[in-house]
C-alpha cells in the first residue's frame, strides 16, 4: 500500500489540499497520513508564561489536527487515513517522516498565487525543489475536477536529464489522462545530434502513451506554458525542478509578469524515484 503525506497548517488552502487530494487518492491502495508540524519559536526561553502560552498552542493544534482527521472520515469514509504532528525544523521533519513511512509523494495547499508564492513560504518552496520525493501544490483555488489532461514541460535535448519515465508511466495509467509532453527548449538553444538522441529515447519510452508533443517557439518559457495549459485545458502540469532552475524562478515575481492560467492548476515536482501511486 503507498502513503501519500498530505500536510497540514489548518488553514483554508490546507483543507482544500486536503479535499482535493481525498478525491484524487480515493481508492484502497492508497493510505494518507495527515500530518502538521509544529515549529517552536527559536526565540523561546525559560519564561513561564511563554511556555504556557506555547503549551496551549500546541495542544489547540492537536484539536485542530483531529478535527480534519474527523472531517476527512466523515466526508471520505472509504479513505485510509491516519494524522500525526511532530515538532522541529519543517523540511527536516518532513523528510524524517518521508523516510519512515516510505511515502511515494506530499501533497502541500498554498493560499496565494504562484507568483506570490516565493515571498511567504518558503517551507513551500523548498519542498518542492528540494525534496526527493514528489510534491504536489494545490493553488487554495484549485477544486479536483477528474485529470483529463496533464502536461510534462521539459527540455528532453539535454544530455544530463533522466526523464522519470515510470513515474509517468504510472500517473497516467492511474488517472486515465492524455499526456502533452511539452520542450522547454529555448529557439537559441545548440541541437547536437547526442540531443537529437535524447528526444528519440524519451519518445521511444513513452511510446505506448501516445503523448502530444509540443515544441513552441518562444522567448519567454513560462509565457508560452501558461498560454499552452489556457489552450489546450490542461489539468495538472508535471515539472522536475532544480534550484535556481525556472521551476525555482516561477515563483519570484520577476519571473511570472504575465502568469495568469498556471496558477489554476496544481503543479506535480517528479523525482527520478521509486514507484507513485
Amino acid at each position: 500500500m503507498s502513503t501519500v503525506i498530505v500536510v497540514t497548517n489548518f488553514s483554508t488552502s490546507s483543507r482544500n489540499a486536503l479535499e482535493y487530494a481525498c478525491s484524487f487518492l480515493h481508492n484502497a491502495q492508497t493510505r494518507l497520513l495527515l500530518l502538521n508540524i509544529f515549529s517552536f519559536p527559536s526565540t523561546i526561553n525559560n519564561d513561564g508564561i511563554a511556555i504556557a502560552a506555547l503549551a496551549e498552542t500546541f495542544a489547540n493544534d492537536e484539536r485542530k489536527l483531529q478535527r480534519e482527521l474527523e472531517w476527512v472520515q466523515e466526508n471520505y469514509p472509504a479513505i485510509n487515513i491516519e494524522s500525526e504532528m511532530v515538532t522541529g525544523v519543517f523540511l527536516e521533519e518532513l523528510q524524517s517522516k518521508i523516510i519512515e513511512e516510505k511515502a511515494v509523494l506530499v501533497i502541500m495547499g498554498t493560499a496565494g498565487n504562484y507568483t506570490d508564492l516565493l515571498s511567504w513560504d518558503a517551507n513551500i518552496i523548498n519542498s518542492f525543489v528540494d525534496l526527493l520525493t514528489p510534491v504536489l501544490i494545490v493553488p487554495a483555488q484549485v477544486k479536483f475536477e477528474p485529470l483529463r489532461k496533464i502536461a510534462f514541460a521539459c527540455n528532453y535535448y539535454r544530455t544530463n536529464l533522466q526523464v522519470p519515465v515510470s513515474m509517468l508511466r504510472r500517473l497516467i495509467q492511474f488517472t486515465k489522462a492524455e499526456l502533452f509532453v511539452i520542450n522547454v527548449a529555448s529557439p537559441q538553444e545548440l541541437i547536437t545530434e547526442q540531443a537529437i538522441q535524447n528526444k528519440r529515447v524519451l519518445k521511444e519510452s513513452l511510446a505506448d502513451l501516445s503523448p502530444v508533443y509540443y515544441e513552441p517557439e518562444f522567448n519567454n518559457v513560462i509565457t508560452a506554458i501558461d498560454n499552452f495549459v489556457e489552450e489546450e485545458s490542461i489539468d495538472m502540469l508535471l515539472v522536475i525542478p532544480t534550484r535556481h532552475g525556472i521551476w525555482y524562478n516561477i515563483f519570484q515575481r520577476s519571473h511570472t509578469k504575465g502568469l495568469v492560467f498556471l496558477n489554476h492548476i496544481p503543479i506535480l515536482s517528479l523525482r527520478q524515484e521509486e514507484n507513485f501511486l
